[in-house]
């Protein structure tokens, strides 16, 4: 097993899951061609400094510049705010740097289509992370809906609840903030990119409506400031293979923790996948009226983990971890099913198909 270095470029606490899941990647797959070592770290600031030289004590900190510049590192984590992600991708392809990127890539779709170009062309592997993809009872479903389970497909429904932003007191961060903040990037982002993986067909035209609840909110000082992005997104989709999909992303639900629920059905069979039984599937078909068989597939992955097994109860590390592997054997030259630069563009543009669909008060937009 080869050594790829890896840099992680940010270190708040999406980052430190992804450094839990570097350190168990060799352990669940110890047959991966690439075993991952994390060689250097550019964090924010004061506070993720500190996180970084307690969870690293013997890795160095340096400014991205001379960790792009290290021969250590193959490849760059980018785990900053989504706004900071074109000139973070754009600096890591020119230093020929494989990169695995926090979703969305930038919300432009102008921007991206460049930034895909670019890596295409400099041999660098882009790769986002949805790890929402690597939940062993979707993967499940999409290998049930690619072999026809559904029939003609009709319909989907999609939502993503979570309580963040409940209190009118959650103080101001970036994500409340110009073109990359909001619910519909933050957690749309995962759906979109779910209905492409689960039902292998592009959306072909949007109508949103986005609801800001809370016109202010205050800062750290207590100052109130203007909110102008969305708490709740609402869309709903047609997709090039003739489905119609409704996608609902909100942080306004009370008591609501990570709240993914998937629904699709067609003229030969229904699945409902729901985060609160995140072991199972339930899967009904025509010829069986009035009933849905709940179906086990705990933490089955392929490729298999050794640890923790295929009977026990999967985790979001686990798909984190997964989503490294995935990373780690495109880079080796191995297939995977990946959201690639493709499916990076395509996020992008539904999400600016659906800004603009919110401005015109729902009218259908064509995602170009």
């Amino acid at each position: 097993m080869n050594t790829l270095g890896i840099g992680i470029v940010g270190y708040g606490a999406i980052a430190r899951v992804h450094a839990a899941a570097l350190a168990l990647v060799p352990l669940m797959y110890p047959s991966l061609a690439l075993r991952p070592a994390v060689v250097a770290l550019t964090p924010g600031g004061p506070s993720s400094q500190s996180s970084a030289l307690r969870d690293y004590p013997t890795v160095r900190q340096c400014s991205y510049t001379d960790l792009l510049a290290d021969p250590t590192v193959g490849a760059v984590l980018i785990s900053t705010p989504t706004g900071l992600h074109a000139e973070h991708v754009a600096q890591a392809i020119a230093a020929g740097k494989h990169i695995m990127c926090e979703k969305p890539l930038t919300v432009d779709p102008d921007q991206s289509r460049a930034l895909v170009a670019a890596a295409d062309a400099a041999g660098v592997v882009l790769v986002m992370n949805h790890h929402f993809r690597r939940i062993p009872a979707l993967v499940d479903a999409r290998q049930r809906i690619a072999a026809g389970h559904l029939g003609v497909p009709l319909r989907a429904h999609l939502r993503y609840y979570r309580g963040s932003n409940v209190s009118p007191e959650r103080a101001v961060s970036w994500r409340f903030l110009g073109q990359t903040g909001g619910v519909l990037v933050d957690l749309g982002a995962h759906l979109i990119d779910l209905s492409v993986m689960l039902f292998g067909s592009p959306l072909v035209a949007v109508q949103a409506t986005l609801r800001t609840v809370y016109p202010t909110r205050p800062d750290r000082n207590g100052t109130a400031v203007a909110i102008d992005v969305d708490d709740i997104a609402t869309l709903h989709g047609r997709l090039a293979n003739g489905m119609t999909v409704t996608f609902e992303a909100s942080k306004m639900v009370p008591g609501a923790a990570d709240g993914l629920r998937v629904e699709a059905y067609g003229t030969a069979g229904s699945l409902i996948y729901d985060m609160d039984d995140v072991n199972a599937l339930r899967v009904g078909t025509a010829a069986v009226a009035n009933s849905m068989q709940r179906v086990d597939v705990w933490n089955r992955t392929s490729p298999a983990a050794t640890i923790p097994g295929s009977e026990t109860a999967t985790s979001s590390l686990s798909w984190h971890a997964a989503s490294w592997e995935a990373f780690l054997a495109t880079v080796a030259g191995e297939s995977r099913i990946v959201c690639d630069g493709a499916g990076a563009v395509h996020v992008d543009a539904v999400i600016a198909a659906a800004r603009r669909s919110a401005t015109r008060d729902g009218a259908w937009e064509h995602v170009s």
